[in-house]
């Protein structure tokens, strides 16, 4: 094994080959005795660097490392949904791959992350919980333009249906333990061209963004009711916030996810499972 490395970190993307599938780049910021790894998950914008720029300041406050990846928009078209242009889940697969890159060549030891996605990111990011709780210590998703409900009878992304008519491998018990904060702004209630919409959609998320948050929690709620299980799927608003990311910033965004993070830290972030190796 080579010299860990710390501090800041840059890793190119490289395309697919024959042999090996299309590699994420990202930037990373690693402390010298990292204790857990926050993935932090871009827009539509593709916009990694101010992600990675907003929540570096409490990263090295809290020694937390981070990983902010770009899913380029020609491999990656359908990160949001999880796929890829070599797969249905490429975007899941690759986000693997470059955390166990990045933990081969750095300190980083925890077997979770903590994974924070705003709109398309967040639209991601609880996508990859569903399919993965298992690499999830905790999520928090923010204007997420819609959602995947927890029905296998709707074809995925809307619902865990595969397209050849096999339902996702999905745990809902698993995955309604994963603690998950829903954050939308206050004012991010219009749909706008980038929101997904059609009528039956509509009918069942509802408009804006805001509505479509508050009732896919209610969403989860029933089906752990049902499950004889706990939702661990909250709710904060952002006030006075509308779809920017500045607002939102504005709004306590950062602090509210840190907190989320931060809670129960008694050492179990990060175990000695090797989940990403498998």
């Amino acid at each position: 094994m080579g010299p860990q490395r710390h501090g800041l970190i840059e890793s190119p993307p490289r395309g697919p080959t024959p042999r090996r599938p299309a590699r994420l780049g990202y930037r990373a910021f690693i402390p010298a005795n990292p204790e857990r790894l926050l993935v932090l998950v871009h827009g539509q914008r593709r916009d990694s660097a101010r992600l990675f720029r907003a929540f570096l300041p409490s990263a090295i406050y809290t020694n937390v490392a981070l990983m902010a990846p770009t899913f380029g928009d020609r491999e990656f078209t359908g990160y949001q949904r999880l796929a890829g242009r070599q797969g249905q889940f490429a975007a899941h697969d690759a986000l693997v791959a470059a955390v166990a890159s990045l933990k081969a060549e750095t300190s980083l030891q925890c077997s979770t992350i903590d994974l924070f996605g705003y709109s398309g990111g967040a639209q991601f990011a609880h996508r990859f919980t569903l399919v993965s709780p298992h690499l999830v210590q905790r999520a928090a998703v923010a204007a997420s333009g819609w959602y995947t409900y927890l029905r296998a009878g709707r074809r995925w992304p809307y619902g865990l249906e595969h397209s050849s008519g096999t339902s996702t491998t999905v745990d809902p018990v698993a995955f309604l333990t994963v603690p998950i904060l829903v954050l939308v702004g206050e004012r991010d209630v219009r749909p706008g061209p980038a929101v997904r919409s059609n009528r039956r959609l509509d009918r069942e998320q509802g408009i804006g963004r805001l509505e479509r948050a508050l009732r896919w929690v209610d969403h989860t709620e029933s089906v752990a009711r049902t499950l004889g299980a706990t939702s661990n799927v909250t709710f904060d608003l952002l006030s006075c916030a509308g779809h920017s990311f500045g607002e939102a910033a504005r709004a306590g965004l950062v602090d509210k996810v840190m907190a989320h993070f931060n809670i129960g830290n008694d050492g179990a972030f990060g175990s000695c499972r090797e989940e990403w190796n498998r």
